[in-house]
């Protein structure tokens, strides 16, 4: 675990709302790259109106702090990132006033009507956007994702917003982000890592939830199996 841990007041505020949408659970689960870990982070969960606007909320306070609002527009992975991108595009304008594009892609290319891979603000050549994602863990849905913009146009990818990293191992002994930034030239931002987000819950919180002995050294075992 990290050392010493100081979170910024949306940080603390994120965490709780994870907490308190269900989408932060614990017990035993299979991750997409195979491992069985004590802890899911699903942010199908976000399922209505007030949830997935507050999610904005954090996604387009995160990118505000980090100084990456400057682009042509935020690209949302299908499915889950779909409904992310809106929610950002939407608080990045209601709160900052910066009108970014969003864009998507379809799982199938459309062949009517408005054909292609792609929706909402089109991508060229030099276009610079931000992907907008829910969790990662060790990358392998990224990577398809990076391939897939490329192949469309050749923007200029300034960063990847994710709430949750688990900072797991990706293929090797690094973490899935460090090596897409040492694989893809990109960088990873979350707005918390797994580390926070147990540091937190393990101490007195306003979240209403804490992190039992049991459950916090099942966690820790895992990150130290499987963490980078």
């Amino acid at each position: 675990m990290e050392a010493e841990i100081r979170l910024g007041t949306y940080q603390r505020e994120f965490i709780d709302f994870l907490v308190e949408s269900e989408v932060l659970s614990f017990g035993d689960f299979v991750t997409k790259s195979g491992r069985r870990a004590p802890y899911f982070v699903n942010t199908g969960n976000f399922h209505n109106g007030s949830r997935i606007s507050r999610l904005g909320d954090f996604y387009a306070s995160h990118i505000q702090k980090i100084g990456l609002s400057e682009v042509h527009s935020l690209f949302g992975p299908a499915y889950k990132g779909v409904p992310l991108c809106v929610s950002t595009s939407i608080s990045l304008y209601n709160r900052f006033k910066h009108d970014i594009g969003f864009t998507f892609n379809r799982k199938e290319e459309k062949t009517h009507g408005d054909k292609g891979n792609f929706v909402g603000t089109p991508l060229t050549d030099g276009d610079s956007i931000l992907i907008i994602e829910d969790v990662i863990t060790a990358g392998l849905t990224l990577r398809e994702v990076v391939t897939t913009i490329l192949d469309h146009a050749q923007v200029d990818i300034r960063g990847v917003i994710v709430s949750v990293d688990r900072c797991e191992k990706g293929a090797g002994e690094l973490s899935a982000a460090d090596e897409i930034e040492r694989d893809l030239g990109i960088t990873v931002y979350p707005l918390v890592t797994i580390h926070e987000v147990l540091r937190y819950l393990s101490e007195p919180n306003s979240s209403g939830f804490s992190l039992s002995n049991e459950l916090f050294d099942r966690t820790k075992n895992y990150l130290e199996q499987y963490g980078a």
